[in-house]
């Protein structure tokens, strides 16, 4: 890979004054363009409530650079031919790498929101110098196979299982990932990988994920539960992540009582072995995953309780639009927990309160690697994302 020194974007993706990638006003433009494709300068003065020349004056500049396009005019009706714009796939890409106990994925996400490589291997070994190791040799395979040039990749996203100790890009994972714990994994990641990176837990980045991919293109406040070997998730509010004081909001698991059943996969894995199906890990299980099987109906009716619980304080405490429930959790299972949770919702005066939706996920793919590649996109092109807490090196040209 193109090696630049961590904590810098390439040059190439610099403004004239060599110091910011995109003005706020420029990110406004662009994340609209995002969420609704290619638009009209007509379109965006309405939607942004500037002037068309002010429009024009943000415009130009970035499709001097090559990050928007233009198509030729298109006659409607009286007046001048409108000009669609659009964002430049190609202009940019990012690299996003999930770490679980068992599987590293890693997907190629580019400047337009599309995924141009994806693949996922079993970790061959937890020590970080070998994991590392694997994952440079997946990311330049990826690149190779993509086509992509080098020269345009804008950072490495990671996210790993774990909580935040509220000491820099310091996470506590689970015990099988003993050499990833209490390191200040921002500054180890970007020095072996010769590249700028960001770091956050699993559930954060799958939260950003389906902010920028998924229900997020249409909700701007909700919760993400995440569902792996664990059980976490993510907090969006006003279309941006919700961290908390050390980046561990959206640590749904502790809600739980002591005692409850966890309602993760592992604990699925487990059912499926005690039915007498036997998978050695959570990949493998979700490779020929069976969902009629009795032990998911098992699993199901053990998990509702707990996720009755989580939910209910969710839509109580922080009142989203939607509870999405997403992370490596099967579409055909997701879409039998939506039918099945209930929301402790007492009815006053004929009225209940105003509750949140539970919807799964949009996503398809990891979760997890695809959130994690929207970090350095968002951090260098798009509105919000403060890239000096929990996301690794760098200052992420906050205007």
């Amino acid at each position: 890979m193109n090696g630049i020194t961590a904590g810098e974007f390439p040059t190439q993706f610099l403004r004239e004054d060599g110091r910011r990638t995109a003005t706020a006003n420029e990110r406004v433009v662009i994340d609209l363009l995002s969420r609704n494709g290619s638009a009209s300068r007509a379109d965006l003065a309405r939607w942004t409530g500037l002037a068309p020349h002010s429009i024009t004056r943000l415009v130009e500049p970035l499709l001097a650079r090559g990050l928007l396009s233009e198509s030729a005019p298109v006659v409607a009706g009286r007046g001048k031919p409108a000009t669609k714009i659009s964002l430049v796939g190609d202009a940019a890409f990012s690299i996003g790498l999930s770490v679980m106990t068992d599987t590293v994925s890693l997907v190629l996400l580019d400047l337009a929101g599309n995924i141009t490589n994806a693949c996922s291997e079993q970790l061959s070994h937890t020590t970080l110098p070998t994991a590392c190791a694997q994952m440079r040799r997946m990311m330049e395979s990826a690149i190779i196979n993509a086509k992509r040039d080098p020269s345009t990749l804008i950072g490495i996203g990671v996210g790993v299982t774990g909580y935040f100790i509220g000491d820099g890009a310091k996470l506590n994972p689970p015990l099988l990932l003993d050499s990833f714990a209490l390191v200040p994994l921002d500054t180890l990641l970007a020095n072996a990988f010769g590249q700028k990176v960001w770091i956050d837990n699993d559930g954060n980045v799958a939260a950003i994920g389906e902010a920028m991919l998924g229900h997020g293109r249409e909700v701007r406040d909700f919760a993400y539960l995440y569902f792996s070997a664990g059980f976490g998730g993510g907090v969006i509010s006003n279309g941006q992540v919700l961290r908390g004081r050390h980046g561990n909001a959206g640590e749904f698991a502790s809600i739980l009582p002591f005692g409850w059943k966890q309602p993760n996969l592992e604990a699925l894995r487990l059912g499926f072995s005690a039915a007498g199906v036997d998978y050695p890990d959570l990949h493998a299980m979700l490779g020929e995953f069976d969902p009629d099987h009795a032990a998911v109906d098992a699993w199901l009716d053990a998990s509702m309780p707990s996720l009755d619980l989580v939910a209910s304080s969710i839509s109580a405490t922080l009142d989203p639009e939607a509870i999405v429930l997403g992370g490596r959790l099967p579409q055909q299972l997701a879409q039998r927990m939506v039918d099945r949770i209930t929301l402790t919702n007492p009815e006053r005066r004929g009225y209940h309160r105003p509750c949140a939706r539970i919807v799964a996920s949009m996503i398809d793919g990891d979760a997890t690697a695809i959130g994690a590649a929207t970090l350095p996109l968002k951090a260098a092109f798009f509105p919000g994302l403060d890239s000096s807490s929990g996301s690794g090196v760098g200052d992420g040209d906050g205007s």
